[in-house]
């Protein structure tokens, strides 16, 4: 009986083995495939040429048996197995079933009344604020942001301003005075002195986020001790309270022209019997629905609810429709208004392009006299009579409350299809900087910090490699055409035996490719500092072989010793995926 047991079991084994492959059957951990295009063709060996033997759709899961070159083998189950082209499948190890970057646990805000942002960047809106010691969820993060949410709110918020439990050197910069609110209504104020410092937090110590001349027009959120919490640059600044007179009668109101309408963006928005954060909430409506606008007052607007109820709800998840736009392109006059500049080595140019040549280099505070606008760019006058341009959303004007600005820019990137190529991986290195830095891994860092910006504007993003892998160039392009992307960007960092040569240089091989090429140029010769090369032909395969809009960027030179240390910086791949997000934003506009 026991033999007979025995052999049986050994029969069991070996059916089981036939049935499921030793290696998935015992658990070895070679990692799983999670699909992430629609529908990826396993094929029957390592190739194309292969026949195909079942389709996946997106979000499978299977496990790995094998890796030859840029391809793995999978169990499809019944003993069968099949080959995936690892371009098109993202590979994950162990019991990791999300993104690499989706996160778990809590943290502690920091900061005191720290900004909460619809995505990774300072470029998104604001939809709130968190008080410091507040209790988070964190779901996501990258090298710069985190994605938190609380009862009240959720968004991004920048990683300096979150301790996390489990590190303890992600703690804050160094906090400023508790939090103590005393005024959340919306009002208006006039500041009354020159070079006025707005500060990003309560306290002389924080980083300045540029000046207020005098006579200025600002919103004026709240009053906390001895500060004065406003909007500046599109973004809420703090400033001295006793240098602003904050009119207790006006208030920043607007009715609305008749028959304007807005759409809810968010499910479950809280309606408000004020217009502030603090009133009292009397109701809630709901993603999709439309209601008539009454009036809008800072960033609150009222709605008509059934009936003769109304509320009051936040701009950020309203979407207006049916409102006349003659005041918005009305011409504002400039001449003579003084401008002042609120980052050091502002770039001032020759013309209204962030192609043209460098005039010369201002600092913060440095103030120019307007002679003229021209789209978003201001023409000042220099010494000596000189003519010259600087970006207007860079800068602040005497006498213009309504500075230039790239508010909203999210809605002309919704549901556009972009694929983002990181240059080289695997055993293709790339160039090696002078300090020894590898380019591959460059571009994978810039690549996922671009994608999360995109996806947050509610972008399809797709990757042409996850991780260190080795993808060939025609693959590439495959993506571009698999996924009928809106615009394909190559990204890349240069490399030359000249250590001095510098910048960041576009390309495009077609003709439809060049207005996107001209316009990321345009949008990175504005906001980065290091010299911009312009857009030129290039006979690459990426873009060469892409019959959708596609360009190679080479962005700044890892040969050059200087420059490395800057491209490999935070701060420098925070403004590099954000320029490119911007620029990708106003050729789509």
């Amino acid at each position: 009986m026991k033999k007979k047991s025995g052999l049986f079991g050994l029969t069991l084994m070996l059916i089981l083995s036939a049935i499921f492959p030793v290696n998935y059957a015992f658990g070895k951990d070679e990692g799983e495939n999670i699909v992430t295009t629609q529908v990826v063709n396993v094929r029957e060996g390592a190739g194309l040429s292969f026949p195909i033997v079942k389709k996946l759709e997106k979000g499978d899961s299977y496990p790995i048996l094998n890796e030859d070159g840029d391809w793995i083998e999978i169990s499809i189950g019944a003993g069968k197995t099949g080959w995936v082209a690892n371009w098109l499948v993202e590979k994950q190890t162990g019991s990791d079933t999300n993104q690499v970057k989706r996160e778990s646990g809590q943290g502690t805000i920091t900061g005191s009344s720290v900004r909460v942002r619809t995505g990774p960047g300072t470029t998104f809106q604001t939809v709130g604020s968190l008080s410091k010691g507040t209790a988070v969820d964190i779901i996501e993060k990258n090298e710069n942001w985190i994605k938190v949410k609380t009862a009240d709110v959720e968004g991004w918020v920048s990683s300096d301003y979150l301790k996390l439990p489990a590190s303890s050197g992600n703690a804050a910069k160094k906090d400023s005075t508790e939090e103590k609110e005393t005024n959340q209504s919306v009002k208006t104020g006039v500041t009354l002195v020159d070079r006025l410092n707005v500060r990003s937090e309560p306290s002389t110590s924080s980083a300045s986020l540029g000046r207020l001349n005098k006579n200025t027009s600002v919103t004026v959120y709240r009053i906390e001790k001895e500060w004065a919490e406003i909007e500046f640059q599109g973004v809420r600044g703090w400033v001295a309270e006793p240098y602003i007179q904050v009119s207790e009668d006006k208030v920043d109101m607007k009715k609305e022209t008749a028959g304007a309408t807005a759409r809810v963006t968010a499910a479950g928005l809280n309606v408000r019997k004020e217009a502030s954060l603090s009133s009292k909430v009397i109701g809630s409506v709901n993603k999709d629905e439309t209601y008539a606008v009454l009036q809008t007052k800072g960033n609150m607007t009222q709605i008509k609810l059934s009936g003769s109820k109304k509320g009051w709800v936040v701009n950020w998840y309203l979407e207006k429709e049916n409102v006349e736009q003659t005041a918005k392109e009305k011409k504002v006059d400039v001449k003579g208004n003084k401008i002042t500049i609120i980052h050091d080595g502002t770039i001032l140019r020759s013309e209204p392009d962030g192609n043209s040549e460098i005039v010369e280099q201002a600092n913060a505070g440095e103030t120019f006299s307007a002679s003229g606008m021209e789209g978003d760019w201001y023409s000042i006058k220099l010494k000596g009579g000189k003519t010259a341009y600087v970006a207007g959303w860079i800068v602040t004007i005497e006498g213009n409350p309504e500075q230039i600005q790239r508010p909203g820019v999210e809605k002309y990137l919704k549901d556009k299809t972009i694929v983002i190529d990181p240059g080289h991986g695997g055993r293709d290195s790339g160039t090696i900087g002078v300090g020894g830095t590898l380019e591959k891994n460059l571009t994978t860092r810039t690549a996922e910090l671009l994608r999360d910006k995109l996806q947050a504007a509610g972008a399809k993003v797709i990757l042409t490699r996850s991780g260190n892998t080795y993808v060939p160039l025609p693959s590439r392009v495959s993506t571009s055409h698999i996924h009928n992307a809106d615009a394909f960007i190559s990204l890349h960092y240069d490399s030359t035996k000249d250590q001095i040569t510098s910048g960041i240089t576009t390309y495009y091989y077609h003709d439809y490719q060049r207005a996107l090429a001209a316009t990321l140029a345009n949008s990175l010769g504005s906001t980065m500092q290091v010299p911009n090369r312009g857009t030129r032909y290039g006979n690459f395969h990426v873009i060469r072989e892409n019959k959708r809009v596609a360009t190679l960027i080479e962005l700044g030179y890892l040969s050059n010793p200087v420059e490395e240390l800057t491209l490999t910086s935070n701060e420098y791949q925070e403004k590099i995926t954000s320029a490119i997000y911007n620029g990708l934003a106003r050729y789509f506009k």
